[in-house]
């Protein structure tokens, strides 16, 4: 079961936008794929920032208009290897709804905490019917 998730979000692939781009490019991107965040890529496509609602709220009253500006830089990111657990406590601790997949520095996809919420809910509706199935048996 390990890393199933994450294989499988790797290959819906993940929507990105350059650095290079404004605020109001962000919001429209956001809002149009209803997400609520994007991994920032440099023209070559590498992974250099994520940006989120959040970053747009904390910066809504300064005058900012590129994305480059409220990115953030440390990107948090998981592997192809990583379990549904591992991905909660990995948003837990550092207190973010949205994990980039990077395998070898190339960006596969996108996980939010809502996939793994959904993940969870199946892993123990699975394990409530399996232990109903034992119990009736």
């Amino acid at each position: 079961m390990k890393g199933r998730l994450v294989e499988k979000l790797a290959n819906r692939g993940c929507i990105t936008i350059n650095k290079g781009a404004l605020i109001s490019e962000l919001i429209d991107l956001l809002s149009s794929n209803n997400i609520g965040a994007v991994v920032v890529v440099d023209r070559e496509k590498k992974p250099v920032g994520m940006v989120s609602e959040r970053d747009i709220i904390k910066n809504l009253n300064k005058n900012i208009k590129n994305i480059e500006d409220i990115m953030s830089t440390d990107i948090i990111n998981c592997d192809l290897s990583f379990s549904s657990s591992e991905l909660m406590e990995l948003m837990n601790k550092n207190k973010i709804r949205h994990i980039p997949i990077i395998e070898k520095n190339k960006l596969l996809g996108i996980v939010s905490i809502g996939d793994v919420v959904k993940r969870l809910i199946e892993i123990y509706e699975t394990e409530n019917l399996n232990l109903k199935n034992y119990i009736n048996s």
